[in-house]
């Protein structure tokens, strides 16, 4: 029976082909394909002021505005904090640093290592989380989706954290003591 159903669809087949037609009468058009590639930016969209940071110490980040509507971090191990999000999306005590409408014409944001909490988007956890625990590469990822399959649609900056408070050295003057710091 499938055989049947079979012979009507290759005589459709070959009657095309078969046929005696001019080798001008069909005109194949197509747009031609132009690469595009991104253009790079003029500068990048993200930048700090410090690359290399210790316990207690802040710095900034500044920003090519309009920014995107989210800022996220990852910690070393990989564990991730939503920053900057809508606030209308919210849930328990969780809070955006920034709401992303506030966000968007932001130049500059403070991140203070000792106080940063964010939303560590763990499932059950519905309080903000310290970011800042543990020493290594902090990643800080810009974008309109932070859940993508390629980071080409995201602007990752490395920041260098060292869990350690930085000492300061003395240094003896005949009249006073001089702190220095290294």
């Amino acid at each position: 029976m499938k055989i049947i159903h079979a012979i009507p669809a290759i005589g459709l087949l070959f009657s095309g082909v078969l046929t005696d037609y001019p080798k001008n009468a069909f005109v194949f058009v197509s747009k031609p394909v132009v690469a595009t590639e991104k253009p790079a930016p003029t500068q990048p969209t993200m930048w700090a002021s410090q690359r290399t940071i210790s316990k207690g110490e802040g710095f900034d980040l500044h920003f090519q505005t309009p920014n995107p509507t989210y800022l996220g971090v990852m910690d070393p191990k990989g564990h991730f904090f939503y920053l900057v999000f809508p606030k209308e999306s919210s849930i328990g005590q969780l809070q955006p640093l920034v709401d992303s409408e506030d966000f968007e014409q932001m130049h500059a944001l403070h991140i203070n290592t000792t106080t940063l909490k964010g939303d560590p988007y763990t499932y059950g956890v519905y309080e903000n989380q310290k970011v800042f625990t543990k020493s290594g590469v902090y990643r800080f990822v810009l974008g309109e989706n932070l859940h993508v399959d390629s980071e080409d649609a995201l602007f990752i900056l490395k920041i260098r954290y060292n869990h350690k408070t930085k000492t300061a050295r003395v240094l003896k003057n005949d009249q006073s003591s001089v702190r220095v710091l290294p």
